[in-house]
């Protein structure tokens, strides 16, 4: 299990705890004591269900709208805003409204800084938390009032305090999410929060911001800084400048920016460090010119960073294993079996580098075919149609 995979499974342990504690602490023994006087204006099953989705809208609300007023005070343009499902998006200065795809758990605000120097995430991060206490207060006295009204008038007035603690519940499942300190299905503001402490960390994300959005509209990719000290966020803006320098075909410049994480000794995970060697190696076989400088590297390879490439969890250690058992183990089975994995590994490649690992993956593929014209490779998915839709083949197993 991946450190990223496991975050997902604590948060979510954490929410169906939390969803148990609410159900069975709180609304069950109000169902038991006044069941049947609820029953009387609604049925208490219809009135659960209605206030969970009620809740969850709410919540999802509320949410990004902290982040669109946190955008706007912190000086950032707003890409989309998209709340379970429906909302905006920008691309190239034109919004379109109406159901679109995202990552996160109930909505997706994308940003872009006006200035990568001042622009700030603090109200981003704050105003979803202080509108949540806004509404936790609301909730108290919705089910304070229902409390007095049980007392002295009906006590089918208890649906109020079912709502208020359903909303709160509801509320701190989602809040728990999004503010869970590392990466889940997406950046959530807990992450953003403990990594942007940092002036060099909040630059550099700028920075990235910027790179997504000219991934988004099919411009070219800004120019940024390459981070000499590099961290886990860094890691990812200096993948901007790798990147820029394959386009370009500087490839002695995007190794040079990956030994600087290569090199690192303290701060930069060693996931992160086994990819940018993974992506060096792979520069290096995809290369006729270096075929052999990477050939001497890979028998150098640490035992750990040769398993880190066998789990071919990422697009540039999905290369990296294709070359490998292409050029240097010489199996078909193998190579076959990489090219099987491209399409999972290539989603959760960064946004700005999905159209350049495709080139890279394509060169690798027909330089392993030109090793060995006698091979019947898997062709790639995106090169391919079949009766009007991509393609596909059937999945390579490994032997």
């Amino acid at each position: 299990m991946k450190k990223n995979d496991f975050a997902i499974f604590l948060v979510y342990l954490a929410m169906m705890g939390l969803a148990l504690l609410v159900g069975l602490v709180w609304v069950r023994p109000i169902l038991m004591d006044y069941g049947n006087a609820i029953n009387s204006r609604m049925p208490f099953v219809v009135l659960v269900l209605l206030s969970i989705v009620g809740a969850v809208i709410l919540n999802a609300v509320i949410l990004e709208l902290g982040h669109l007023l946190g955008a706007k005070v912190g000086k950032y343009r707003v890409r989309s805003c998209i709340i379970l499902g429906i909302g905006t998006k920008t691309k190239n200065g034109k919004k379109k409204f109406g159901l679109h795809a995202f990552d996160g758990l109930t909505g997706e605000t994308k940003l872009a800084p006006k200035d990568v120097e001042t622009s700030s995430l603090t109200g981003v991060i704050g105003f979803p938390l202080l509108f949540l206490l806004v509404e936790v207060v609301a909730m108290v006295v919705l089910i304070s009032v229902g409390q007095s009204l049980i007392i002295s008038t009906d006590k089918s007035f208890a649906w109020m305090q079912i709502v208020g603690i359903i909303v709160i519940g509801v509320g701190g499942m989602i809040f728990l999410y999004d503010y869970f300190p590392a990466t889940l299905d997406s950046v959530t503001d807990g992450c953003l929060m403990m990594i942007t402490g940092k002036n060099v960390n909040r630059i550099a994300y700028n920075n990235m911001l910027l790179a997504e959005e000219a991934a988004e509209n099919g411009t070219e990719l800004p120019e940024v800084p390459v981070y000499e000290e590099v961290t886990d966020f860094t890691y990812r803006l200096n993948l901007v400048s790798v990147y820029n320098a394959i386009k370009k075909g500087n490839y002695r410049e995007a190794i040079r920016i990956l030994d600087l994480s290569i090199s690192t000794e303290k701060g930069l995970s060693q996931s992160l460090i086994r990819d940018a060697r993974a992506m060096k190696l792979s520069l290096l076989l995809g290369r006729v010119e270096t075929i052999n400088e990477g050939k001497a590297l890979y028998n150098d390879l640490d035992d750990e960073t040769k398993k880190y490439i066998g789990t071919l969890s990422t697009i540039p250690s999905v290369r990296c294993y294709l070359l490998i058992s292409g050029l240097v183990e010489e199996s078909e089975s193998e190579a076959n079996y990489a090219i099987d994995k491209v399409d999972k590994a290539i989603k959760s490649a960064e946004k700005f580098a999905v159209e350049e690992e495709k080139k890279l993956v394509e060169e690798d593929v027909a330089l392993v075919s030109k090793a060995h014209p006698g091979w019947n490779l898997y062709p790639l998915s995106w090169n391919q149609k079949v009766d009007g839709e991509m393609g596909s083949h059937k999945d390579g197993e490994k032997k």
